[in-house]
């Protein structure tokens, strides 16, 4: 079995989990109980997960990114986010906002005052880049951590299934980020960079399931998937942004860099 605490931070997890069960029982770990109050979830243990091979290989990533869009597309609507105290909802045209509001928070902390400037640039561009953003996609689920280590590799029916697994770090946002997220992991885990062919085949196979499911124009939903790749990094950000209240200075010190890396990672935008 697999038995999860949940940080305060992250207490909507349980619940969230169960509401995907229901709704995608087939594409999600299964709860066997939660606790709300506890923040607590117990799950089977669902074996092994994606592999640096599975990962390196294109036809196993395209599964993923369609499984990815189904579960999307099956939960779209059907989520009430007043059910899960604790996700925060942001809006990608109030992204440049929320990046202002913590560098205007850390300014106070006398914190790396050259790169709080980078940040107010990149905040800007983010309003221009958010700005061409249409309603096609409503705000929904946005799991933000498509890890390869957050997918069990269900293999019990002799085809690679993915279930998606830990939802802590989930925002109420635009669905497409959690696409980037997963592209970014896989450069990341193959240490180079997803060539054309393979990049433009990922966007095609997940973006041909939303296109069936809301039956809208592809090339808005492509220049709408294009605009949520600087998301990304302020997705992360505010992830870990709302569990600073809760770390104790052991594990301020120990992680604090995660937050800064983000901010950092924001503020390359202005470079691009």
């Amino acid at each position: 079995m697999w038995f999860k605490e949940n940080n305060p931070g992250h207490r909507f997890e349980p619940a969230l989990v169960a509401a995907l069960a229901r709704l995608a029982p087939y594409d999600v770990i299964v709860p066997l109980a939660v606790d709300r109050e506890r923040r607590w979830l117990l799950t089977d243990d669902h074996g092994t997960t994606l592999t640096h091979a599975d990962v390196a290989d294109q036809r196993t990533r395209c599964i993923v990114v369609d499984a990815l869009a189904r579960l999307q597309c099956t939960v779209l609507g059907r989520l009430d986010l007043t059910e899960y105290d604790g996700m925060v909802e942001l809006d990608p045209r109030a992204a440049g906002d929320r990046v202002r509001a913590v560098a205007e928070e850390w300014s106070a902390l006398q914190f790396d005052p050259e790169l709080l400037k980078r940040a107010a640039r990149a905040a800007d561009v983010l309003d221009r880049r958010t700005a061409s953003l249409s309603d096609t996609v409503p705000l929904d689920l946005e799991i933000n951590d498509i890890y390869p280590a957050n997918i069990f590799a269900d293999r019990s029916t002799g085809v690679l299934r993915p279930r998606f697994f830990d939802f802590g770090n989930a925002l109420w946002a635009h669905p497409f980020v959690s696409l980037h997220g997963f592209l970014d992991a896989v450069t990341d885990w193959t240490r180079a960079p997803l060539s054309r062919p393979d990049r433009d085949e990922l966007l095609t196979t997940y973006l041909t399931v939303w296109r069936d499911h809301l039956d809208a124009d592809p090339q808005v939903l492509r220049t709408d998937l294009a605009a949520t790749e600087a998301l990304t990094n302020v997705h992360r950000l505010t992830s870990w942004h709302r569990l600073l209240p809760h770390a104790d200075p052991l594990e301020l010190r120990a992680r604090a860099e995660i937050p800064h890396n983000y901010l950092t990672a924001i503020t390359a935008i202005t470079a691009a």
